[in-house]
């Protein structure tokens, strides 16, 4: 037997080594798939939580009366990568519009948002600019 080939060629593994390759099993979501997925006020937290596959997104805001402070965003490599920073992105602005909230948005990742979504603008409170 050849040492490293697979055990069904007559070969077999090293020691160290697990018993065959290893198959990962990649969870692709599609945008419109994350429209169905719950978003989570973790109002403790102070967060917007979405849960793709083994991943959690999440957005933290500060809330002050009738505004929220979106102020970071956390969001794994594996789902930047299936393209679904801006979908999440929109599902946290969509919460804002309908919980009647003024936007003021902290983080450099969403103001980049808001510049490149201009029909999102119409949240910000007010004198914000997009800087």
């Amino acid at each position: 037997m050849a040492i490293g080939s697979y055990p069904a060629q007559g070969g077999n593994f090293p020691k160290g080594y697990l018993c065959g390759p290893i198959m990962s099993k990649k969870t692709t979501i599609l945008p419109a798939d994350l429209a169905a997925l719950p978003l989570e006020d973790d109002t403790e937290a102070r967060q917007f939580v979405i849960r793709i596959g083994d991943h959690r997104a999440r957005m933290e805001y500060d809330r002050s009366s009738d505004r929220i402070f979106l102020t970071g965003v956390n969001i794994p490599k594996a789902v930047v990568e299936q393209g679904l920073s801006d979908p999440f992105i929109e599902r946290v602005l969509t919460w804002v519009e309908e919980n009647s909230l003024r936007l003021v948005p902290t983080h450099p990742a969403i103001k980049d948002y808001l510049r490149r979504n201009t029909a999102w603008q119409r949240l910000l409170l007010k004198g914000v600019q997009l800087r």
